[in-house]
């Protein structure tokens, strides 16, 4: 048990540092509005849309940032679009408009989610924004009613034919995960009954052989990139020669685990992990020779990174 409280202190420590990391940046530049012409269209009529990004106090030579801006359309049907300014220098006090292309199809009538993200050089978030435009089509006007909420917490409604703008999260997949210390490689099965909720088993063999059930807590983000944490239960196993004796032993423990880490969204279906858990496991014996006896040990890293692919069925 005094292990156990151990790992979930440390997968809450390394959540508030990454917390207070994301903080010591989110000042300095934001998006300060997304203006789309027309919030209400017609198919097949793009709206023109722009995204105001300020930068309000820079510490640094000649009072300059260099940034990385993203721009994303998500279509009703959950397929998205995305727009990146590399290597935007900009200075204190300066305001600057970030047009997007008419290079996304407004074929479908429903809610158009838009996103802006900023982020600095090396892609650590800065400020995100988001909103909403609807596309009706005539020819389907009904009397539904589409509601469209900002991160503003500005709401307006529209008739015409109505479709979430929610989107739609994978639940179920499956793939391979690899242990990058431990040396060990398997399958994993992934499932997300809510949205920011999930659970994960795993099973890999190589220099070990781990079988690992997790609860999972996600946070999704605009960027699409999210974090996730963890707890779960971890057993280990594996066979060595002891030299003493001159005999295999087998050497096993199990215990609690945690873990913290990143989904990186690949492709519609595809999504790629990557993590660093701890777990606390003790691969220890005790072993005889004849009258000689001793405590015999097997070098397992209890703080690993690991690294995972996953194609989701539904």
């Amino acid at each position: 048990m005094p292990n156990t409280k151990i790992i979930l202190r440390t997968v809450l420590l390394l959540l508030l540092a990454s917390g207070a990391y994301r903080a010591a940046f989110a000042g300095p530049v934001e998006v300060q509005s997304i203006h789309i012409s027309n919030t209400e269209t017609k198919v097949g009529i793009y709206p023109d849309i722009s995204g105001s990004i300020k930068v309000n106090n820079v510490n640094g030579p000649g009072n300059t940032v260099e940034l990385t801006i993203i721009a994303v359309v998500f279509r009703p049907d959950h397929v998205m679009k995305s727009w990146i300014w590399k290597n935007v220098t900009m200075q204190a006090g300066e305001l600057r408009l970030f047009i997007i292309p008419k290079e996304y199809a407004v074929t479908l009538a429903g809610s158009y989610k838009v996103d802006f993200n900023v982020y600095t050089k090396d892609m650590q978030p800065l400020h995100s924004l988001s909103n909403v435009f609807v596309a009706i089509d005539p020819s389907r006007q009904s009397d539904k009613t589409i509601t469209r909420t900002t991160d503003n917490s500005q709401t307006a409604t529209s008739r015409g034919s109505a479709s979430s703008n929610e989107f739609q999260y994978p639940q179920i997949g499956v793939g391979v995960y690899g242990d990058t210390l431990n040396l060990t490689g398997g399958a994993t099965i992934l499932l997300w009954p809510f949205k920011n909720v999930g659970l994960q088993g795993s099973y890999t063999e190589g220099s070990f052989t781990t079988v690992e059930g997790r609860l999972l807590a996600r946070y999704m983000l605009s960027a699409g990139v999210n974090p996730y944490v963890g707890i779960g239960y971890l057993t280990v196993s594996t066979e060595r020669t002891v030299d003493v004796i001159g005999s295999k032993e087998k050497f096993k423990d199990s215990g609690a685990s945690g873990v913290i880490g990143l989904e990186i969204p690949l492709t519609k279906s595809v999504y790629g992990y990557a993590e660093i858990s701890g777990a606390a496991i003790e691969l220890k014996k005790e072993v005889a020779n004849g009258a000689s006896s001793g405590i015999a040990a097997v070098k397992y890293s209890q703080v690993t990174a690991g690294i995972s692919i996953v194609y989701y069925l539904y």
